[in-house]
């Protein structure tokens, strides 16, 4: 064993840490299965953007009171700070760095954490070295076409005031549906820097709509923009790959090729609450100007929330070398996205709720990767 290293792990939007949702486990057997690293499950902004996130994330692993920054707080109009951790790593360090794994909105998510480290941003001293890998699974890289069937604009990326409350409300149904969760027993958003906590007696739909009703999602610093197809070319610009540490991209895919319209499929297999979505992913037809060489058939293979184009590797911007494989080898170049596709697998299998055939497989998964990431 190469290193012991702590993995931390990430949820994605409307996601929640071990201590929400009366433990129900986002990370489903990622727990349980025997690791030669110890495991840290964070809880960040549902919601919130991949920036914030990212910020929340560095105090939970470092410790401290929350800090998004005097410039970023001051634009976004949200208080600078948030909540104090205790920390998962206080002696995070380049000495002593960390592999950062995230699903879906956790990978945009810890590659923001890395931008930060890199810039030092929170005055540590600290370096893109504090971060040995990033694994993304189901990784909204390159943003997901979905948030357009919830009503982001096709052509900026941004949520319309008049249609916030029912993007917040459908896409809570769309998710807490498809994992299992109650829509009114939900868990904290983490939005006490935007001054949203949730009162003893209010509904998670007054709750909503206020939040629909300030200005968090009038602007870009939401999740909502952040996995949007603008959100994600302006990450994927900003962000750099660095050549000291290792990148993973874990692709999962359910649907199949229709035989007269070429569009794609869900696999009768796929969890019913996002059949929906995939239907609308694999057939969305439509341009993206800022996007050069963008192809709408190239993103309809999906797992039920994001295409398998997005989730390979950073590619709508920037320099990001990537190679194709990951358990077929055994040694990684640094600086490198190695992406490989979980056939068969859908947005939710892999994590809090796999279908009752897919435990084993779900196991085997992250067994495999916590001992590919100790060699490391």
């Amino acid at each position: 064993m190469a290193n012991q290293h702590p993995a931390i792990l990430v949820h994605g939007m409307f996601g929640w840490g071990p201590n929400e949702l009366g433990g129900f486990p986002y990370w489903g057997t990622a727990a349980l299965v025997d690791s030669p690293l110890r495991r840290h499950f964070a809880s960040v902004g549902p919601i919130s953007s991949a920036y914030d996130r990212a910020c929340e994330l560095a105090f939970q692993i470092r410790g401290g009171r929350v800090d998004y920054g005097a410039e970023h707080a001051a634009e976004a109009e949200h208080e600078r700070f948030g909540r104090v951790h205790p920390g998962f790593h206080p002696d995070w360090s380049e000495a002593a760095p960390v592999h950062l794994i995230g699903h879906s909105m956790g990978g945009p998510t810890i590659w923001m954490l890395q931008h930060l480290l890199a810039q030092d941003a929170f005055g540590w001293g600290s370096s893109a070295a504090w971060v040995r890998s990033i694994s993304t699974i189901s990784g909204a890289m390159n943003g997901s076409t979905v948030v357009y069937w919830l009503g982001c604009d096709l052509h900026t990326g941004l949520l319309q005031a008049d249609g916030i409350g029912a993007f917040l409300i459908k896409a809570v149904e769309l998710y807490t549906a498809a994992t299992g969760s109650l829509f009114d027993s939900f868990y904290d958003l983490d939005l006490d820097h935007w001054g949203y906590i949730r009162g003893r007696d209010e509904s998670l739909a007054d709750y909503l709509q206020r939040i629909a009703d300030g200005p968090m999602f009038r602007g870009r610093d939401n999740g909502a923009y952040s996995v949007s197809l603008q959100g994600m070319c302006e990450q994927n610009q900003r962000c750099q790959t660095y050549p000291g540490s290792h990148y993973f991209s874990y692709v999962t895919q359910q649907t199949f090729s229709g035989f007269l319209t070429g569009f794609h499929l869900p696999h009768p297999r796929m969890n019913p609450f996002i059949i929906p979505s995939a239907v609308y992913i694999g057939s969305a037809g439509f341009e993206q100007p800022f996007y050069p060489g963008f192809n709408a058939a190239e993103w309809w293979p999906n797992d039920g929330l994001i295409s398998a184009y997005s989730q390979a590797y950073p590619r709508s911007a920037g320099e990001h070398p990537s190679a194709a494989g990951v358990s077929d080898r055994c040694d990684y170049e640094p600086g490198v996205w190695y992406h490989e596709l979980l056939d068969g697998v859908d947005h939710i299998d892999i994590v809090a709720l796999p279908q009752l055939d897919q435990i084993g497989t779900q196991k085997r998964f992250y067994r495999a990767l916590f001992e590919r990431l100790a060699t490391l």
